[in-house]
């Protein structure tokens, strides 16, 4: 089987990220990154580019650089893929253009700066046929796929509340000294209508649409900046009245001091509950009404066939973000080769992508407004 060629758009030398989308990509030996742009600075680029041992000529100034260079190619020596890993503000632009190019789109959260651009990129992908696959790295650990199974196969009942919270510390310095670094995130023409819930709170959601299938319908919210002259949100509270009237409550923070990335999530139904931490990801616990618990344990007989495919490695034997981004890739390896794949199921897709900007409108529309719920915009 030919290996996919893919290209990305990120992942200098101090994007950890880039890292993990790379690693992720190249996991299972199914695609090669052959071309990149690395930096605004071109000198920067190339010397990544040496780095990881790119053709020269494959290190391009920009994304407009690589469409134009890699469409000169022979067809069988192109990239197939493009993975678009840079700031939130150049995702739409660059998604709309890879789909007019006929290239396929991995790009991470968010879809784009606003619903009205992820309505368009959806559309596109629709049209064109291309994948279009968002990063959402945390649905890709095998106990998520568990958990969706508990929920789908009844085990928890009806669900009736929903509690996820993602809590970082990275920002905390700034309250105290908001010189002591810079960050493209807390920069609105950059980051969008918001900082923490764009970034990480938009995670959350994902992961309780992917476990439970909820859908959210209206929002209360209070988001607020703690850092002085911030003027994104760093740190918020979200109450959600999901379609089938469950209850959520979203919580994300990127200034609870000392926090690395607490990512937590639990599904309450009127026969069971289960609790999920990605900091411990290789466990799930599903919490029974006799006041016991059941522990189920990555890599071993008694999980669901996702869960267990999910897994490469023996019970025991950890895994980490880089094997649970190598599922969301080599899912969307599949369904680019045109073999079975559910979009949405095996990887986040458009649609995943849409719900999360038209939640991010919402809240910030309800946090700045007086009205006590806010109604999102059907879809």
């Amino acid at each position: 089987m030919k290996k996919l060629q893919g290209g990305i758009i990120g992942a200098g030398k101090d994007s950890f990220i880039g890292f993990v989308h790379m690693a992720g990509a190249r996991l299972m030996g199914e695609s090669e990154i052959t071309a990149g742009v690395f930096s605004r600075d071109p000198q920067k680029s190339k010397v990544r580019g040496k780095e990881l041992r790119l053709a020269p000529d494959r290190v391009y100034l920009d994304y407009k650089d690589m469409i134009r260079g890699e469409l000169s190619r022979p067809e069988e020596d192109r990239i197939d893929f493009v993975i678009i890993a840079s700031p939130n503000s150049s995702h739409f632009d660059m998604t709309m253009a890879f789909f007019e190019a006929g290239i396929h789109v991995f790009a991470d959260k968010p879809m784009a700066l606003s619903l009205e651009q992820a309505l368009a990129i959806r559309k596109k992908s629709e049209d064109s046929k291309l994948l279009y696959a968002l990063t959402h790295g945390y649905t890709g650990y095998a106990m998520t796929k568990q958990a969706r199974f508990l929920v789908e196969t009844g085990v928890l009942g009806e669900i009736h509340r929903v509690v996820v919270e993602y809590t970082q510390g990275w920002l905390a310095p700034l309250i105290n000294d908001p010189d002591l670094f810079d960050t493209w995130h807390l920069n609105p023409k950059i980051s969008g209508p918001s900082c923490t819930m764009m970034d990480v709170g938009i995670h959350a959601l994902n992961l309780v649409q992917t476990i439970t299938s909820l859908v959210p319908e209206e929002v209360c919210a209070d988001l607020t900046g703690t850092i002085p002259g911030n003027p994104l949100d760093d740190q918020g509270s979200v109450l959600i009245h999901f379609k089938n009237k469950s209850r959520g409550l979203l919580h994300a923070s990127q200034v609870s001091s000392g926090e690395g990335n607490a990512l937590r999530i639990r599904v309450y139904g009127s026969k069971a509950g289960i609790a999920w931490d990605e900091e411990y990801p290789e466990t799930l616990e599903l919490m029974n009404n006799d006041g016991s618990s059941t522990i189920f344990k990555k890599g071993t007989p008694a999980l669901c066939d996702e869960a267990r495919r999910a897994a490469r490695l023996p019970g025991g034997h950890p895994e980490g973000l880089i094997c649970a981004f190598a599922n969301i890739y080599n899912s969307g390896f599949r369904f680019i080769r045109r073999e079975a794949v559910v979009p949405g199921r095996d990887f986040p897709d458009a649609d995943q992508g849409v719900t999360g900007l038209a939640f991010i409108e919402a809240i910030v529309k309800n946090s700045k407004g007086r009205e006590k719920w806010t109604v999102m915009e059907s879809l």
